[in-house]
């Protein structure tokens, strides 16, 4: 109640501002009415380690968010959030790891003002902790924010995946990232690329770090289908390039040919898909609850995507971690994990028409060949077991706040 109180005063003023000022002015005094408010709030927010996140709704990006603070957690972390999430599924855990502020009421992206004014809160709290990190993700305020941090402040940003535009905003501020992070091989390739184009200075590169997702992986591996029946799953978002019409589309298909397949879709996805073709798909909406997720990935025996562009989804590896077999496009870093009829299917990137061919056709083996789906199945799981465990995740992001002797481990941050 306090909080939403503090949030209509602030709105309130900027108001009054906007009304009588020119923009130049207004920004300034913008951003000066950040720093008294961020004097106030510094007191209750003093950290060794501050994170710049959008949302705390479901997705994959925010549980990967969720297990880098847990990891971090002895340092006593403050999480901003900065867009309006869509629901606050995932806010309590956030609040189990870390001290949290959000924003997002504000939608600040609609106004320069609102930027300004909280770019002069969070400078003023961060600056006032002395030596610290601040950690952005997918969050252009993080970005605008770097050039008002001291330069003792160790600033590092994670990217999920190459050209969604982020990595364009962040090329502004590369000299000033201390280390980033990608989550696959491919978009360390891609950033040493935009660097040469753009030319960046090549050391630039030594910053770039490697650091693959985890998941969480159940005991045993899944339980066998004995139905006729093969379970496909849907996980995700309805945006653009997930390109969830196809689905529908593939759904009919197999309808038509009488494929023994049910479709099943996770997400605020049924406005993605074809009118025509939503009878063939059972839809079931957002699903907040972890264990409910595990049970529907236990229930199922294909995940499916076409996307046309991916980082490495978080999906694939709970599908993998669950012995799950993956049909998906062949884009992102899918395949430094999925090999080809051996622990997942890849599918070209070509045309609509003809990834709807080569997915039913994949469907289709699957449908006819119990042995080959199982031992597809017992692979990617295994896959997973090797790769995808969270104690390598949570070594490799203390390595890398700590590994240079920034942080001490027991003792906190280092002077």
């Amino acid at each position: 109640m306090a909080e939403n109180i503090l949030y209509r005063h602030i709105k309130s003023v900027l108001r009054e501002l906007i009304q009588h000022m020119e923009i130049p002015l207004i920004l300034t005094i913008s951003l000066l009415t950040g720093r008294i408010l961020g004097l106030f709030l510094t007191p209750f927010f003093r950290s060794q380690f501050f994170f710049l996140f959008p949302t705390h709704h479901i997705g994959g990006a925010e549980k990967v968010h969720i297990k880098i603070v847990h990891c971090l957690r002895k340092c006593n972390p403050v999480v901003f959030f900065t867009n309006r999430s869509r629901n606050p599924a995932l806010k309590k855990e956030f609040m189990q790891n870390a001290r949290t502020l959000d924003f997002g009421h504000f939608n600040y992206f609609d106004n320069l003002v609102y930027v300004d004014f909280w770019i002069g809160v969070l400078c003023t709290i961060i600056n006032n902790n002395k030596t610290c990190v601040v950690f952005g993700c997918n969050n252009v305020l993080f970005y605008r924010l770097i050039p008002h941090l001291k330069p003792q402040i160790c600033c590092i940003d994670l990217l999920h995946a190459f050209g969604g535009g982020i990595e364009d905003v962040s090329l502004l501020y590369v000299n000033r990232l201390n280390k980033r992070v990608v989550i696959n091989k491919r978009t360390v390739n891609d950033l040493r690329d935009q660097y040469q184009l753009n030319n960046i200075a090549e050391k630039m590169n030594e910053r770039i770090f490697l650091i693959e997702n985890c998941v969480r992986i159940p005991e045993g591996a899944r339980r066998d289908n004995d139905e006729s029946i093969l379970r496909v799953l849907y996980v995700g978002r309805g945006s653009e390039e997930k390109r969830v019409h196809l689905i529908g589309k593939i759904s009919h298909r197999c309808y038509l040919s009488n494929l023994p397949v049910e479709f099943i879709l996770v997400g605020d996805v049924k406005d993605s898909v074809d009118e025509q073709h939503r009878k063939y798909c059972n839809f079931l909406g957002e699903v907040e609850n972890e264990e409910q997720i595990s049970e529907i990935y236990s229930n199922s025996d294909i995940l499916l995507l076409v996307s046309s562009r991916e980082g490495f989804p978080l999906v694939i590896m709970e599908a993998m971690a669950h012995g799950i077999v993956t049909i998906s496009t062949n884009v992102g870093g899918i395949s430094e994990h999925i090999c080809n009829g051996h622990n997942g299917f890849l599918i070209k990137n070509e045309s609509e028409a003809l990834i709807i061919k080569n997915v039913f056709e994949v469907l289709s083996k699957l449908a006819s060949n119990k042995p080959l789906m199982d031992n597809i199945s017992h692979e990617a799981y295994e896959y997973a077991k090797t790769n995808f465990n969270c104690k390598r995740f949570c070594s490799e992001y203390k390595n890398l706040v700590w590994g240079d002797n920034y942080f001490n481990f027991e003792n906190g941050l280092k002077k």
